[in-house]
C-alpha cells in the first residue's frame, strides 16, 4: 500500500478516536495529562526500584548492542521464502494503521468493556509513541539496512532512524493492555515478540532497537491500563505554611 495512503487512513481513524475524546473530556485530559503524569509518578514512587530496573535495562542493552551485528547476520543468513511469508504477516501487528483499524471495530462492536479498553490502546499508542521518536530524534541511530554497523548514529537529526523500534513498541502497547485486560498475555505477548523479530528479519531494526521499544511499549501499557490508582498530588496550606503531599494508595 502507498505510504501516502495509508498515513490519510491512519490519520482518518486517529480522528474517529477524537471525535469521541471530544464528547468525553476525561480521555483528553488522560491523554494530554494524567498518562505522562502517571508515568513519571511511577518511577518516583520506589525510586530505588526504578534505579535497578534502569540500570538492568541499561546492561542489558549495551550488551545486546556490542552482539547486534551477530544476531543480525545470523538471521540474514537463515533467510527463506517460508519466513519472508511469515514475518511479513506478524510485521502487521507493530503497524499502526492495522492496529488502529481493528481498534476501532473494537470500539465499534463490543461493549463498555470494549470501548475503554480501546480507548487504553489510543492512549498507549499516543504516549508510547510520542516517548519513542523523541528518543529516535535524540538518540539518531542508523538503521541495519542503512549501515553496516551498530554503532553508527547522528543526532537530532530527524532522520527515520533506528532506536528504538516503533513497530515492537505499538506492538507490545496493544499487547499489553488486551493481554492483562482478558488474562490471555500467553497469547499477546508472544505475537508481540514476533513482531519485533520480524523487525530484525527486515533488516529494519537492530536487536538492542527491538528490545528498547518492547521496554517503552509494555511499561506504558502497565501504567495506563492499571485501574483506580488513586494517584494524587494535592497543594495544603496549614499554619501558613505551603507545602505539596503526594498521596498513594494501592
Amino acid at each position: 500500500m502507498d505510504k501516502n495512503i495509508k498515513i490519510i487512513i491512519y490519520l482518518l481513524t486517529t480522528m474517529c478516536f477524537c471525535l469521541n475524546a471530544c464528547a468525553e473530556e476525561s480521555l483528553l485530559k488522560r491523554l494530554f495529562f494524567d498518562d505522562f503524569k502517571n508515568l513519571g509518578l511511577t518511577v518516583t514512587v520506589d525510586p530505588m526500584k526504578s534505579a535497578v530496573i534502569a540500570f538492568s535495562l541499561a546492561i542489558t542493552t549495551d550488551l545486546l548492542m556490542d552482539n547486534d551485528k551477530y544476531f543480525s547476520h545470523e538471521i540474514e543468513a537463515s533467510k527463506n521464502n517460508f519466513d519472508d511469508s511469515t514475518f511479513n504477516f506478524f510485521n502487521n501487528f507493530g503497524d499502526g494503521l492495522y492496529i488502529l483499524a481493528a481498534d476501532s471495530i473494537f470500539f465499534a462492536i463490543g461493549g463498555d468493556k470494549e470501548k475503554k479498553i480501546a480507548e487504553k490502546i489510543v492512549e498507549t499508542l499516543a504516549v508510547s509513541g510520542s516517548i519513542a521518536y523523541v528518543t529516535k530524534i535524540i538518540v539518531g541511530r542508523e538503521r541495519p539496512s542503512e549501515s553496516s554497523s551498530p554503532f553508527v548514529y547522528r543526532p537530532f537529526s530527524f532522520f527515520d532512524s533506528s532506536l528504538p523500534s516503533g513497530h515492537t513498541t505499538a506492538a507490545f502497547a496493544w499487547a499489553t493492555i488486551i493481554g492483562d485486560s482478558y488474562n490471555i498475555g500467553y497469547i499477546t505477548y508472544p505475537l508481540a515478540f514476533l513482531c519485533g523479530v520480524a523487525r530484525i528479519y527486515k533488516n529494519e531494526h537492530w536487536p538492542s532497537d527491538v528490545l528498547l521499544g518492547g521496554f517503552i511499549g509494555a511499561v506504558t501499557g502497565k501504567v495506563i491500563n492499571f485501574e483506580n490508582p488513586n494517584i494524587s498530588i494535592s497543594f495544603k496550606n496549614e499554619d501558613s505554611l505551603n507545602f505539596v503531599q503526594l498521596n498513594i494508595k494501592f
